[in-house]
């Protein structure tokens, strides 16, 4: 009966098979739904039901930061707040309000005055015009909602207002922030980005405002305004009285549009044990790796939270899919009862553990020892990662370091103790291609095998790589966008060409040398190629802090048993010398009795080496008797070669080969040793048979060890190499549209191609043809289909950039759409403004995209709410921005600015300003970064209303940037103002307002336009703060 088992066709083939199937088939489901929210919530208070409604409510209209539905927003969160804080019962004040109640558990803080005014990075967002390098700065009026829940451990008055004037700091244990913007973009309803992050906080609010759910520290929960246009919001927190006792966080948002939350990244292992024991984990170091390195160029709040003020925390966000990212089908259709869940319960969980921790986890002096920030502590460096959606792994950093180390050098050592310990017991079979029968005899030599299969594993992995690499390039030419809108064919497709490349390479080399030590050698190149990698992989643990190799640490620990196994299983064979003196033992024997072999009672097979019928391999010297490959040329030839003549092998007494055997010292001693042999062999009564013609001292080898082989280094590695590329596949696979590079996801999906059918490459050779030529059919059907198919589909809708530009001094008016110029020149060949007109290309904003514009005075937007009905909206153009310059002593200056129906506009200077203030404004912010020497360039400037002027003074120096164009230098003199006598220590620049509320229709017909005959593969999204730019120059 067939060992179930053992290191044969049908069990490999049927083993591996069943494990891969039964582990990536759950993978996948988990990857792609959500668990399904209960029945019941198993949190008192909170309410699916209600959150769900919320959701719907708020999400009914377009809301950025620059539209009226915002206010319309927060008066509904307001008003949310405050009937959960009534039907729950809760004695609370109204920060400011000019009535407290004594030891209110809950504060409302209706933040109407806070305003920043900070440096802002070069990233994104319009330039308004400005071609300078010079840096960007931003002054914003925030509008956030903050409620403080006091925690039972916190000191029972407003502490918040008295701490800097005690001796010691107040509130010593700290609070806790739970954070969700309430603004959406302008093109997006905001569904996961931010509104389940919003009602998620409002069910907090409702849980932890229940007496019964009293947290141990205070909790701050933060509903901000503005982080859509770069993070506004949580900036201006950091005005708020209670930023100084805030110790931990956690970020709710969204960078998807449903799906899961994804524990998008940590700032250390402490936190992290927070959202451990949540019901249903999902996420890796990998993601808060990316963002550390500065590979994932999108921020959250997190940015603002951590880097500048401080805080350790946690960002949970949905991340997929991007397609319907910031686009009108981010909305609760689109989405599910059950990704709130998730988000939901993830979050009541986390932080009933960070403002459940009342010792010293997050107190004490920072590590950093960074003085205008918060002593929260020194954290250590975690590593985390989920399996299956359940169970969650973490530990810290250090540790891993720790055992990489051990690994890289330990591992080695034992292999080179047991390969030691082989040589001397002569068993080490590895790299050995022939043995010597008796010393200094070269002729006296016995070929053994060892060398086959050494090379077969490289040159399969070239080979496989290459191909499978080769095909990603190509499609990458090709149809790039392919693996936009159908990832699990590219990934069939790879998949399926690595393992059949693979299985065709090592199958025939094993077919044409069979070799026993094919396994063995596998595992030692994999060890090599894994210990090299963990190498870097020390090294960046060490040096930069990385935790994302976890996935090479494991690997390399299974290698390290695997091929110990494979050294192992060596000692079961018979030493290379005794198998060699046998091998010619028997062959000169079987000679010397193809006459009359049964004269010779002491000649007999041995049961612990296989019969060798034929041993082609052995090279002994010719003699009458004896050939290199088989039996005398007198037997069989059948000619007489008596008249040979005689040599030192020649016996004393004569005889030949047809009439009997000759006895000769050498043989006697041969069946001396024969004898020693036959002795050991009574020891063991096993009499294995090699598989089919690998080398004949094999049948020894256990048949089942692969089994437990293939379990060390399989189902774990399989596991994190599934969820691992699955889940970064799905976070960079629709960025391509964003202007991302096309070939990274292709990159990261061979790769965990690679990662994935690694486990199996040592025992490939035994697997049968069937599954290879399936996966060949797989493999050429995909790679049609991914060749030939369009690689969008209205799930799956390519994103292009809207925004429509205005001159309102000459009323030029331009629709622009930026993207991919072959996909947007068919979308704006769909618009009825379009048809007839010039359209023209060139580089966009964003890098690897182009912006196409066409002439928009069919589609002109209503900006200007005064204009009577059917007076053209070209006419009101000049009077939607208004601005008043003065010239101040030397060079100095005051703009005053007014815009109709916008909270946003930008000032854009030609020289850099060395210095500017704005009337009402805090001051500049140093925790976003000193003033910058060389000036600042641009000035976004945003209002909490719609009515109140910004007022701007600043200064510039006579000395010119020189990184503007000279051509943007010579200005029309007959611009200039006569009456000014400087004119060389002069400024020109501009004001570009945004207008971004498109929720009435008619307001931006050109929008409406586009979201109407835009292809159903294709969707808008917003190039940058507005979808309308108004720009007029000023001269000073």
């Amino acid at each position: 009966m067939l060992n179930p088992i053992s290191f044969r066709p049908g069990p490999v083939t049927f083993w591996t098979t069943l494990v891969y199937l039964a582990l990536l088939i759950p993978i996948v489901i988990i990857n792609e739904d959500p668990p399904p929210a209960p029945s019941k919530s198993p949190y008192a208070g909170v309410n699916l039901t209600e959150a769900w409604f919320d959701l719907a409510t708020i999400t009914r209209g377009y809301h950025p930061y620059n539209s009226h539905f915002n206010d319309e927003v927060r008066e509904i969160l307001l008003g949310r707040i405050e009937d959960i804080l009534k039907e729950n019962d809760v004695k609370f004040n109204i920060y400011g309000s000019g009535s407290s109640k004594s030891q209110a558990a809950v504060t409302v803080f209706n933040d109407m005055t806070a305003n920043s005014t900070v440096l802002m990075s070069s990233g994104g967002g319009t330039n308004a015009g400005h071609k300078s390098t010079a840096a960007t700065a931003a002054y914003f009026e925030g509008t956030n909602i903050i409620v403080y829940i006091r925690g039972k451990a916190d000191d029972q008055d407003d502490f918040w207002e008295a701490g800097e004037l005690e001796e010691t700091r107040r509130n010593g244990k700290g609070l806790t922030l739970l954070n969700a913007h309430y603004d959406s973009v302008s093109t997006g309803f905001g569904a996961t980005d931010n509104g389940m992050g919003v009602v998620t906080v409002l069910q907090a609010l409702k849980y932890f405002t229940r007496p019964d759910h009293q947290p141990e520290r205070g909790i701050v929960i933060l509903f901000n305004n503005g982080e859509e246009d770069w993070l506004y919001g949580a900036r201006a927190f950091g005005q708020s009285p209670l930023l100084p006792y805030v110790h931990t966080f956690l970020n709710v948002e969204g960078a998807g549009a449903g799906g899961r939350a994804l524990l998008f990244r940590t700032s250390d292992k402490e936190v992290t044990q927070a959202y451990k024991g949540t019901s249903d984990p999902f996420g890796t170091v990998i993601g808060s790796d990316a963002f550390g390195l500065g590979v994932i160029k999108s921020g959250t709040d997190y940015s603002v939270l951590h880097d500048a003020f401080g805080q350790r925390g946690l960002d949970l966000a949905f991340f997929k899919p991007r397609a319907r990212y910031h686009t009108n089908q981010d909305d609760a259709r689109h989405t599910s009862r059950a990704s709130l869940w998730h988000m939901l319960s993830a979050t009541i969980h986390t932080m009933e553990r960070l403002s459940g921790d009342t010792g010293d986890t997050f107190t004490g002096p920072r590590s950093d020892g960074a003085h205008d920030k918060v002593d929260n502590g020194s954290p250590s460096h975690g590593v985390w990662f989920d399996l299956f959606g359940k169970g969650f792994v973490l530990f810290d950093l250090h540790s891993m370091f720790a055992w990489s180390l051990t690994v890289l050098i330990a591992t080695p050592l034992i292999l080179i103790l047991v390969t030691y310990i082989l040589h001397k017991t002569d068993k080490y079979y590895f790299f050995t291609s022939k043995v010597k029968t008796y010393e200094g005899s070269e002729s006296s030599t016995v070929s053994v095998g060892g060398l086959k299969g050494l090379f077969r594993f490289p040159l399969a992995l070239t080979v496989a790589g290459a191909l499978t690499l080769g095909t990603g390039f190509l499609m990458r030419k090709e149809n790039p966008f392919i693996i936009y809108s159908s990832p699990y064919s590219v990934w069939a497709m790879t998949i399926s060409l690595f393992y059949f490349s693979f299985w065709c390479i090592m199958r025939g080399a094993n077919f044409a040398r069979p070799s026993a030590l094919s396994r063995g050698y596998v595992n030692i190149w994999l060890f090599i190629i894994g210990w090299a990698i963990l190498v870097a992989v020390t090294v960046a643990e060490d040096r930069q802090k990385i935790g994302a190799g976890y996935i090479f640490v494991f690997l390399q620990g299974a290698l390290f048993l695997t091929t110990l196994i494979s050294f192992l299983e060596l000692f079961v064979l018979p030493k290379r010398k005794t198998w060699a003196m046998y091998v010619r033992e028997e062959h000169e024997t079987g000679d010397d009795l193809v006459a009359s072999p049964h004269d010779h009672p002491d000649h007999q097979q041995s049961p612990l080496i296989p019969p060798i019928p034929h041993h082609e391999s052995l090279s002994v010297p010719t003699t009458r008797t004896s050939t290199a490959s088989g039996p005398s040329p007198t037997s069989a030839g059948g000619h007489d070669d008596e008249d040979d003549e005689p040599n030192e092998r020649t016996p004393l007494v004569g005889g030949n080969a047809t009439g009997e055997v000759r006895t000769t010292f050498a043989t006697t001693y041969r069946r001396s040793i024969s004898t020693l042999v036959n002795g050991v062999r009574k020891i063991d009564d096993g009499n294995g048979e090699p598989y089919e013609h690998e080398q004949p001292w094999s049948g020894r080898l256990p048949s089942w060890l692969w089994f437990f082989q293939f379990l060390i280094l399989g189902p774990f590695i399989i596991i994190l190499a599934a969820q691992t590329g699955l889940m970064l596949t799905d976070a960079v696979h629709q960025t391509g549209s964003d202007g991302s590079n096309l070939l990274l996801p292709y990159l990261l999906v061979f790769l965990f191609t690679a990662l994935l059918i690694l486990p199996v490459t040592p025992f490939i050779h035994r697997v049968t043809h069937h599954l290879p030529i399936f996966l060949l059919v797989v493999f050429v059907s995909t790679f049609i289909y991914n060749l030939v198919a369009f690689p969008f589909s209205a799930n799956n809708r390519y994103k292009t950039f809207f925004l429509q530009t205005i001159d309102l001094d000459s009323g030029e008016n331009k629709v622009c759409y930026s993207g991919v110029e072959e996909y947007v020149r068919p979308i704006i060949a769909e618009m009825p403004s379009a048809w007839g007109r010039e359209i023209s290309c060139g580089p966009s904003r964003r890098p690897e995209l182009v912006t196409c514009c066409y002439d928009g005075s069919a589609v002109p937007p209503r900006l200007n709410d005064d204009l009577a009905d059917g007076v053209p909206p070209e006419k009101g153009y000049s009077d939607l921005v208004s601005f008043n310059v003065t010239r101040g002593d030397g060079n100095t200056a005051s703009i005053e600015i007014d815009a109709k129906n916008t909270k946003a506009c930008f000032l854009s200077f030609k020289k850099p300003v060395t210095s500017f203030t704005v009337k009402g404004g805090s001051g500049w912010d140093d925790r976003f970064g000193q003033y910058p020497d060389s000036g600042v360039g641009l000035i976004k400037l945003w209002r909490r209303d719609w009515s109140t002027p910004w007022t701007v003074d600043f200064e510039w120096s006579d000395v010119e940037d020189d990184r503007i164009p000279n051509e943007e230098k010579a200005i029309d003199a007959s611009l200039r103002d006569p009456d000014f006598a400087v004119q060389d220590s002069g400024m020109d620049g501009a004001v570009t307002c945004m207008w971004s509320d498109a929720n009435v229709a008619g307001t931006i017909p050109a929008l409406d336009e586009g979201l109407k005959f835009a292809p159903v593969w294709a969707a808008l999204t917003k190039t940058a703060e507005g979808l309308v730019e108004g720009k007029k120059v000023f001269l000073v």
